[in-house]
């Protein structure tokens, strides 16, 4: 049976661990024996059901992360922020992305300009409240939390960058690329994203493994995020052998970059964890996974078809079963547990005598 565990006593716990992260150096260092490592595993724009915990019917297999959730501990009722800033910008200051100031994807502006979008000065990040209780702390991927020089990862407590500032990068690298920074400098080398950022990865843990204090390893990696295989550039991201597994299941373009880019993430996770065991540390690291927010769509739609989607699917925000999934299975599932998931009819068009009242958002 999967172990459960209750909200407040999980809070309990977490502040607990904030507190000795808050500790002085000193102190830090007389107990860096009982902390435990860090390790935290981000996927970009991954699907709720393309997990096959979440839903088993999807075509994505990922065996390590259905490994974790199969033996320790899932959070049902966690939920981002559909961005990928502002969630990142929360798991980062312990707050809403409303209350940080990162209430969309960072912007151009300066703090204290009108329209700023970006952490909010003065509020600690967590690897800095690492750092400062004698955690080594490295960033290997995407940070997405600004270009600003007060907002980089190595200005907010991070010892090690390898990775981009921005949202979105190419999964292709090759040495000379501006984009691709180590700490401040440009830095980059002939290697497919995803292997890139896990290598540098494994090299941090392997050399914090056996000191003293312990270590902070934040992997953010951009899959499954764009770009990817689309109709107007038939160009695929995904490394041939992934999508080659990919092909022999019978899924075609342009779901079949999807899938193979999301597999060969959950296969370089797995070459992580593995490196835990193989150094006798896996019982003296805590693990996290999840998702920044929800899938994208893989094919383009107008502003105002988006806008009436919104509205349509507005009244039921939180699915477990994804909508424009084709598996005749899936269809069956989504007939017999929710019947009103069946075609709807044309609405009533209805004429209006009177103006319409003024809608406020809450």
């Amino acid at each position: 049976m999967r172990p459960r565990i209750r909200r407040r006593t999980f809070l309990k716990a977490l502040g607990s661990a904030a507190a000795c992260a808050g500790a002085p150096r000193l102190y830090a260092q007389q107990n860096s024996q009982k902390r435990p490592n860090i390790l935290m595993i981000v996927s970009d724009d991954q699907g709720w059901g393309d997990l096959p915990a979440n839903w088993p019917y999807t075509d994505v297999r990922m065996p390590v992360m259905e490994s974790i959730g199969n033996t320790g501990i899932r959070f049902t009722d966690f939920y981002a922020t559909p961005l990928c800033g502002p969630t990142r910008a929360a798991l980062m200051t312990g707050q809403y992305s409303m209350e940080n100031g990162m209430w969309r994807g960072p912007g151009s502006q300066q703090p204290g300009e009108s329209g700023y979008r970006g952490i909010n000065p003065g509020i600690t990040l967590l690897p800095e409240h690492l750092q400062r209780s004698g955690y080594a702390t490295g960033i290997f991927g995407k940070w997405h939390l600004g270009h600003h020089p007060a907002n980089t990862p190595n200005a907010r407590g991070f010892d090690t960058f390898y990775g981009f500032l921005g949202g979105a990068h190419s999964y292709n690298l090759g040495p000379g690329d501006p984009h691709y920074l180590h700490n401040k400098e440009p830095y980059c080398e002939t290697a497919h994203a995803t292997d890139y950022i896990t290598d540098k990865a494994l090299a941090f843990i392997r050399a914090n493994a056996n000191k003293r204090g312990p270590f902070f390893c934040y992997v953010p990696y951009n899959a499954v995020h764009g770009p990817l295989w689309r109709k107007e550039r038939p160009v695929p991201f995904a490394k041939p052998e992934w999508l080659d597994r990919a092909e022999k299941r019978g899924i075609d373009f342009p779901r079949r970059d999807y899938v193979a880019i999301l597999e060969h993430m959950d296969h370089a996770a797995g070459r992580l964890l593995d490196l835990l065991q193989e150094l006798d540390i896996e019982e003296d690291t805590f693990v996290l996974f999840f998702s920044d927010n929800g899938a994208i769509t893989l094919e383009r739609q107008n502003s105002r078809r988006r806008r009436l989607q919104r509205r349509r699917h507005q009244p039921r925000p939180f699915r477990h079963l994804p909508r424009r999934s084709g598996h005749p299975r899936a269809q069956e599932e989504r007939q017999k547990s929710h019947p009103r998931h069946q075609p709807a009819a044309a609405p009533r068009v209805r004429r209006r005598k009177t103006p319409p009242r003024a809608h406020h958002l809450l």
